[in-house]
């Protein structure tokens, strides 16, 4: 009985990636369709290292400061932190997205991107 409990559970582990694999997959293709390939591949790169590669406090820095335009004092008051720590997970969201978009695109790394 143990080892059909592993071998099921096993085929759900693989069951699993490949339903990954293939999303992924279509994240790639649907963004390699559009217009200006390599910059709409770049946008769905930097997109899924945000939601996959940042903290929860790094994107809640990353969202007020960047996308709402907020100050960092603004950000600060909201998260109910200091102005020092907001510059601090943007700094490390910073290096995190440029290393993700360095493995990602060559190029980019030789341009010396924030790391």
């Amino acid at each position: 009985m143990r080892s059909s409990n592993t071998n099921s559970n096993l085929c759900l582990d693989i069951f699993t990636e490949n339903s990954a694999s293939l999303r992924h997959y279509q994240e790639q293709e649907a963004c390699l369709r559009s217009g200006r390939p390599e910059h709409q591949r770049m946008l769905c790169v930097l997109q899924r290292a945000m939601t996959q590669e940042l903290t929860s406090r790094q994107m809640d820095c990353i969202q007020g400061y960047y996308f709402q335009e907020q100050k960092m004092s603004q950000v600060a008051d909201q998260l109910g932190i200091n102005t020092s720590s907001v510059s601090r997970h943007l700094k490390r969201a910073r290096a995190r997205l440029a290393r993700v978009m360095g493995y990602a695109f060559e190029r980019l790394e030789d341009r010396g991107i924030e790391s």
